[in-house]
């Protein structure tokens, strides 16, 4: 393997962890794991100020519905600012939520791979590395609030914590596991940034698209279902291994709401299977996101051992876009459709991609 393809690759696996690091990986100012219902009750029992009171008075259940989140998504305290106007966001999901929520003018500076998004941004926008941030830059451009991703804390330390000392809220938003996660994200954006009308809105848009896809997904009889693997990474020669995805992720869901056997669903969270082992399970579909490989199909297709598999006879290797199936946001509905197309193109034959 040259050194241009195993820099990719290295990217590649990287970006991956990156997108779908859990909760576990954050080891920031709280220093422990808190589910998303647990964070969602911590919040309103502080905000209520009455978690050891019985009484449920119609003032208490208004100041829970009406006070802002005093946790981030990882369940550290923060305090957030009046108004949200100066936006910094190392966290390239909510990059492009908070663009879905109109507020691409408020966004000040982002991380590298929210850079995707650079046409919808400011021109010249300061671009920062996600891993290891100017803290003084970002302190000097006076934000009043900095999200940024889960991944970053995986070490044990807090890359931002001159930032935090210095006054700036830093909303930590690990990534979601399932769907409705990825909702609680969007909502707790719209939240911090004063935007809850407009984050209720693609939340409810997004579950529309998603029941419209499980509706179908259901109809799918037990001995018609594929079994279908999901590839992030592509073995090699230097490499034989393949990055997939098992139960507990939110690709997880999406391939079993359209009516598809996970073939890496044994597997807890990340699973890498060996090239043996991905062999033996011999899907009927390979799906990937894999793009530092031109042409994924020939690659593998070439590759010993690959010959009989389902997939590879049949010639069902698809490609799906990496940043909406990659990337925790409401835009996991396009690469669900998508999915949905490729895996059963006759029975989802009259269903509008989503895709822009």
């Amino acid at each position: 393997m040259n050194t241009q393809k195993s820099f990719a690759l290295s990217a590649s696996v990287a970006a991956a962890c990156l997108i779908f690091a859990s909760c576990t990986a954050s080891g920031n100012t709280a220093g422990t794991d808190v589910t998303v219902s647990e964070t969602t009750a911590a919040v309103s029992e502080t905000t209520a100020g009455t978690a050891a009171s019985e009484t449920d008075t119609s003032e208490t259940a208004a100041s829970e519905t009406d006070a802002k989140p005093i946790a981030d998504r990882a369940g550290n305290p923060i305090e957030l600012p009046d108004n949200a106007e100066k936006i910094i966001s190392l966290n390239p999901a909510a990059t492009q939520t908070l663009i879905d929520l109109g507020l691409a003018d408020k966004i000040v500076a982002v991380d590298e791979y929210s850079m995707t998004y650079a046409d919808s941004l400011a021109k010249d926008i300061p671009v920062y590395s996600m891993y290891e941030p100017d803290q003084e830059s970002i302190i000097a451009l006076d934000a009043d609030i900095v999200f940024t991703s889960g991944m970053v804390y995986a070490g044990g330390d807090n890359p931002y914590i001159n930032v935090v000392n210095a006054g700036v809220c830093v909303a930590d938003i690990p990534s979601s596991a399932s769907i409705a996660e990825i909702q609680n994200d969007i909502r707790f954006i719209g939240e911090c940034t004063g935007t809850e009308d407009e984050a209720e809105k693609i939340v409810l848009d997004m579950q529309n698209k998603v029941d419209s896809i499980k509706a179908i997904g259901e109809t799918i009889p037990e001995d018609k279902k594929k079994t279908v693997m999901f590839w992030l990474s592509v073995p090699g020669d230097d490499y034989p291994t393949v990055y997939s995805i098992g139960k507990g992720t939110f690709l997880d869901e999406m391939i079993n709401d359209i009516g598809a056997v996970n073939a890496g669903g044994t597997e807890e969270g990340w699973p890498a299977f060996s090239e043996e082992a991905a062999i033996a399970l011999d899907p009927d579909i390979i799906l990937h996101s894999v793009s530092y490989i031109p042409d994924v199909k020939a690659e593998i297709t070439s590759r010993k051992g690959w010959e009989n598999v389902k997939a590879v006879k049949n010639g069902e290797i698809y490609y799906v876009d990496e940043n909406t199936s990659n990337r925790p946001n409401a835009h996991i509905t396009d690469a669900m459709t998508e999915m949905a197309k490729l895996i059963y193109p006759d029975e989802y034959a009259s269903l509008e991609s989503t895709a822009e």
